[in-house]
């Protein structure tokens, strides 16, 4: 099949920033569109320039690549928003979707406040790739991004996510996924089904399904188990979202009784466990590392 020149020719399009989705592993996943963007605009702002070179070198293609990222994205915003009011620049992650996990926020919110049009590209996504492939029921769920390395901020997140009462989406690294799976653990019990997306669209694309008390298993069954990124899908769980703020209930009850009688008692108001609820709060008194 031919594909129509007027889709991926070179040509002017209009001024404005342009958020363009790249392949997350399979250079075929490029849309027709985000190629025709990406070969109309003289400047592309990227996370990491080392591996925007490689992915637009792949295509033939050779614009100005300025480097924005969480360290600089703030500062750069307005001079960068100012100059898309003139000319398109285009947006893009290290792999897949912009913005999500990844740096881009403060841009679009400058041009937003600068009245700038802004133009999403869909494309790739390992959100949704991963969140399609799990089997599981999507109708709720709830995004929860990459969880703190490490202090009580991880169980907070999760926790969060378990209230909402839908499915979990996670992104983490291949060296804390066995921390995941004991803080899945204790946050969710291990009965709960789990999907572990590695190297979506590669290929050596892998997809575990199974439970969490089984996750840890299976993750140290293969070395290659700890290389890369994932995408971790949790099924929903069975209890509706609390009408109760716990964490409010244990703030209130510790400031009159002793740690183990506040946790009982929060417990009788709740209906959470004892256990739970105690190593909750002492999770509310630890500062985040």
């Amino acid at each position: 099949m031919q594909i129509p020149e007027r889709l991926i020719a070179r040509g002017p399009i209009d001024a404005g920033i342009y958020l363009v989705s790249t392949p997350i592993g399979n250079l075929g996943d490029l849309t027709l569109r985000a190629l025709r963007v990406l070969s109309s605009v003289d400047i592309v702002l990227a996370e990491d320039t080392r591996r925007a070179r490689q992915l637009l070198t792949s295509y033939g293609l050779n614009p100005k690549l300025v480097a924005v990222h969480q360290h600089n994205e703030e500062r750069l915003a307005p001079e960068l928003v100012a100059q898309a009011r003139d000319v398109p620049l285009a947006l893009v992650s290290d792999a897949g979707t912009p913005l999500l996990s990844d740096p881009g926020l403060p841009l679009v919110r400058e041009a937003i406040k600068q009245g700038v049009a802004i133009h999403p590209i869909p494309g790739a996504s390992a959100l949704l790739a991963a969140t399609v492939v799990s089997g599981l029921a999507m109708d709720h769920m709830q995004f929860l991004g990459f969880l703190p390395h490490k202090g009580a901020g991880r169980a907070t997140r999760l926790e969060r996510g378990e209230r909402s009462g839908g499915a979990m989406v996670l992104y983490e690294a291949a060296n804390r996924i066995e921390l995941m799976i004991r803080d899945l653990e204790k946050v969710c019990g291990g009965d709960r089904e789990i999907v572990f997306c590695r190297e979506l669209t590669k290929l050596h694309e892998q997809v575990w399904r199974g439970r969490v008390a089984d996750a840890t298993a299976w993750y140290q069954s293969s070395k290659d188990h700890a290389k890369g990124e994932y995408v971790v899908v949790v099924s929903a769980g069975q209890r509706q979202e609390s009408q109760i703020d716990e964490d409010r209930v244990l703030r209130a009850l510790v400031g009159v009784l002793p740690p183990s009688k506040a946790a009982k008692v929060a417990a009788e108001i709740t209906g959470q466990s004892r256990r739970s609820l105690f190593e909750r709060l002492e999770r509310l008194n630890k500062p985040d590392d």
